[in-house]
C-alpha cells in the first residue's frame, strides 16, 4: 500500500537527503529545543502550600490501553501529589487527542514519546523537564528492521520488492519512523521501492507474522522481542534476525540510529512554582520507588537533547515540520 502523504514529498527528500545529512554532521541543528534547566537544588522537593486550584491535569500518551496507562502512571501521580501539596489526575491521551488537549489548554504536564514530544512542542512552546531513564538501556532507544533467521533477505537492498509492516506511517517513532529515515540514509524509499508497505498498529502481530511468513520483514523497537519472551509470547528471540545491526554498545541489538527517550513536559501556561516543583520532585525520586517501578523508570534525568528528533521531523517532514522552532 502506498502512501500519498510521503510520496509527494519523496522526490524532495531523495535530492536533499544527502546535503541535509552532510550538513547536520559537520554543523549543530539549527532547531532549539526549549527546556527548564533543573535548578542547583534539583534534589530538593519543593511543595507548595496546598492548593485551591483545580485538579492538576497530567497527560500520558496511551500506547496499549488506558487500563495499562493507569497502572503504569497513577501511583507517579501519587508521588507528585504527596510531594508538591497539589492533586494530580492521570489523562491518557491518544496520538491525536495529545494534540487536541495541549491546543485547548485542557493539560497542565504531558509526557509522550519524544517525536510527539517534540511536535507539540514546536506547536505549542511546551517546556521540557526531565528525561526517562529506562532499567538497563538508559536513556535512549532505538529500533529494529526484522526478518525470519532462514531469510534470504541480507542486506537493505534485498529488501526491495518485499512485503514489510510497519506500526504507522506518521506516529509510531521506534516502531516505524526511526526505521524510514535509516532507509531513506541509504537511498532506499520504502514507500516506492518495497512490494507492500502496510501498517499494522501491533509490534506483537508483526513480529508473529514475521515468524509465520506472511511478512517479509518488520520494523519494531528495541525491547520488543525481550518483553514478548518475558510474558510467554516466544521461547526465544532465536528465529528472528536483525538486518543491518550496529555495532555499539547499547543493550539491545538494532538496526537505526539511538534517539532520546520519553521526556516530561509542561505546558506554556502551567503555574511556574508548580513546574519548579514538579521538575524537583522527578529529579529527587528516591530509587527503588514504587512509582518509578510501575512506569519502568530507573529515574529521571536532565531534559536530553532532542534536536535529533527535529532533524528527522524535517527530514520525513512530518506533522509540525514547517512549525516555527522554539527558541
Amino acid at each position: 500500500m502506498k502512501n500519498s502523504y510521503y510520496q509527494q514529498n519523496v522526490v524532495v527528500l531523495s535530492l536533499g537527503l544527502s546535503i541535509t545529512f552532510i550538513n547536520t554532521a559537520c554543523s549543530e541543528p539549527s532547531a532549539k529545543i526549549t527546556t527548564l534547566e533543573p535548578s542547583d537544588e534539583e534534589s530538593t522537593v519543593v511543595t507548595l502550600p496546598a492548593s485551591t486550584e483545580e485538579t492538576v491535569k497530567f497527560g500520558v500518551l496511551s500506547i496499549d490501553s488506558a487500563v495499562s496507562v493507569n497502572e503504569r502512571y497513577a501511583p507517579l501521580m501519587d508521588y507528585l501529589t504527596e510531594t508538591t501539596g497539589h492533586s494530580f489526575e492521570l489523562v491518557p491521551v491518544t496520538q491525536v487527542s495529545q494534540f487536541e488537549a495541549v491546543e485547548a489548554k485542557a493539560l497542565d504536564f504531558t509526557t509522550n514519546n519524544p517525536l510527539a514530544a517534540v511536535q507539540i512542542q514546536r506547536l505549542y512552546d511546551t517546556q521540557f523537564l526531565a528525561t526517562y531513564s529506562r532499567p538497563k538501556t538508559g536513556p535512549e532507544f532505538s529500533a529494529l528492521i526484522i526478518v525470519r533467521d532462514d531469510s534470504d533477505i541480507q542486506t537493505l537492498n534485498d529488501l526491495k520488492d518485499k512485503h514489510v509492516a510497519c506500526v504507522n506511517f506518521q506516529t509510531a517513532a521506534a516502531g516505524c519512523i526511526f526505521q524510514i529515515q535509516h532507509l531513506l540514509e541509504n537511498g532506499i524509499d520504502p514507500f516506492n521501492d518495497f512490494g507492500q508497505f502496510e501498517e499494522n498498529k501491533s509490534q506483537d502481530n508483526i513480529v508473529f507474522a514475521v515468524l509465520n511468513g506472511s511478512l517479509d520483514a518488520g520494523f519494531i523497537r528495541t525491547g520488543q522481542l525481550e518483553k514478548m519472551i518475558s510474558r510467554g509470547m516466544l521461547d526465544s528471540a532465536e528465529e528472528i534476525r536483525v538486518l543491518d545491526p550496529r555495532d555499539d554498545d547499547f543493550l539491545y541489538e538494532h538496526t537505526t540510529a539511538l534517539y532520546p527517550e520519553w521526556p516530561i513536559a509542561a505546558l506554556e501556561e502551567t503555574n511556574p512554582e508548580l513546574v519548579e516543583a514538579v521538575q524537583a520532585a522527578l529529579m529527587a525520586i528516591p530509587p527503588e520507588h514504587p512509582a518509578l517501578q510501575a512506569a519502568k523508570i530507573e529515574e529521571f534525568l536532565p531534559t536530553a537533547d532532542y534536536s535529533p528528533i527535529e532533524v528527522l521531523i524535517e527530514n520525513l517532514q512530518l506533522k509540525s515540520w514547517d512549525a516555527p522552532s522554539s527558541s
